[in-house]
C-alpha cells in the first residue's frame, strides 16, 4: 500500500495561526504608519501656510509695514488673517483653509480646518528691555504668525476661536522686522 503525502489538520492550523499573527502585526504597523503620515502632512501644510504669511509680511514695503504695525488691534490680541486683507496685495488669500490648503469660507465647518492669525509687539515690549527712541532697535517689531488646526482625535474642533493645546495643534513662526529703512540714502517706500 502506498502512503499518501499530505498536510495534517494540525499543520494547517499552525500555519494559519502563524500567518494570522504576522498579518495582525503588519496591520498594526500599517495603522501606526498612516497616523504618522497624517500628522506629518498636517504639519507640513501648517508650515506652508505660516511661511506664506511670513513671506507676505517680508514682501511689504516699509511704509505698508508701518501701517500694519500702527494697527492697535494687532498689538493687543491675536488677529485672524481674514481681518488683514487690506494690508496685503491682491494675491493674498486669507484663511481659513481645508486640509488640502484650499481657501474656505470663514463660516466653514468640517474636518481639519486650518486657521492663521498674527500678533505684533514692539521689540522692547517683547524682550522687556529699554530701547532709546530714534535708534534702530526702536523700529523693530516682533511679529508672530500662528497656525492652528485640530488634533486627529478632534477633527471638527474649531481652532480658530480656541487655542486649547489639548484639542488643537499650534504652530508659531516668529519674525523680527523694522518699519524703517536705515540704509544710507534709502527711502522708506
Amino acid at each position: 500500500m502506498k502512503k499518501i503525502k499530505a498536510f495534517t489538520l494540525i499543520e494547517v492550523m499552525i500555519s494559519i495561526f502563524v500567518f494570522s499573527s504576522a498579518m495582525l502585526g503588519f496591520m498594526a504597523f500599517h495603522a501606526h504608519t498612516m497616523a504618522v503620515l497624517f500628522e506629518n502632512e498636517s504639519t507640513q501644510l501648517a508650515h506652508s501656510l505660516a511661511f506664506n504669511l511670513v513671506d507676505e509680511i517680508n514682501a511689504m514695503s516699509y511704509k505698508s509695514f508701518g501701517k500694519l504695525t500702527s494697527n492697535s488691534e494687532l498689538s493687543s490680541d491675536w488677529v485672524s488673517d481674514s481681518n488683514l486683507t487690506g494690508f496685503f496685495g491682491s494675491n493674498f488669500k486669507p484663511g481659513p483653509f481645508n486640509s488640502f490648503g484650499q481657501q474656505v469660507s470663514s463660516a466653514a465647518t468640517g474636518n481639519y480646518i486650518f486657521h492663521r492669525a498674527m500678533k505684533i509687539d514692539t521689540y522692547s515690549k517683547q524682550t522687556q528691555v529699554y530701547v532709546q527712541d530714534g535708534t534702530y532697535l526702536s523700529t523693530l517689531y516682533h511679529v508672530e504668525v500662528r497656525v492652528t488646526w485640530p488634533k486627529k482625535e478632534y477633527p471638527t474642533k474649531n481652532c480658530g476661536t480656541s487655542y486649547s493645546s489639548t484639542e488643537c495643534n499650534i504652530l508659531s513662526i516668529p519674525l523680527v522686522r523694522s518699519d524703517e529703512n536705515y540704509e544710507k540714502g534709502a527711502t522708506n517706500e
